[in-house]
């Protein structure tokens, strides 16, 4: 069983992107990653791709986009919501399936404003760090479902 990971921050173009590369990017894995926005960016924020490459991640296929698309009947369900932001999780927690997971991380307070290298890096390090501990304390495992009697 694959099991679905949504990062959610607040324009998707930057932790949420990134989040989802790192995590995508051990295909030895059953966990898909996703991210999304709560006000989706026009395009990935400017040295995203440069932090990636430096980690040798690819940022080809990631864009910004919205929430709402798995909120959709055809979407992935997720089965780990993880909140990037303040604001993220909070916005969207009635939404999520009752089985999902809700993680709320709120990798810094200003998220939106992460430019230059050294932010980007730093925020790159901080969500590594916090997805390999989700994966040694099994924190991406999905809410085991209910049985019905």
């Amino acid at each position: 069983m694959t099991v679905n990971v949504l990062f959610l921050c607040d324009d998707n173009a930057r932790l949420g992107p990134m989040a989802e590369a790192y995590l995508n990017a051990d295909d030895g894995r059953s966990i898909r990653a996703f991210s999304a926005g709560l006000s989706p960016a026009p395009a990935l924020a400017e040295g995203v791709a440069r932090v990636l490459a430096a980690h040798g991640l690819v940022a080809e296929g990631l864009q910004p986009k919205s929430w709402q698309l798995f909120a959709l009947p055809h979407a992935p369900v997720p089965d780990v919501v993880v909140g990037l932001s303040a604001a993220a999780l909070a916005a969207t927690r009635r939404v999520w399936p009752t089985h999902a997971r809700l993680l709320d991380w709120c990798v810094g307070p200003h998220t939106t404003r992460l430019v230059g290298r050294d932010a980007l890096r730093d925020a790159f390090h901080e969500l590594r760090r916090r997805i390999n501990l989700a994966l040694e304390e099994g924190a991406f495992r999905p809410v085991a479902l209910r049985q019905i009697a």
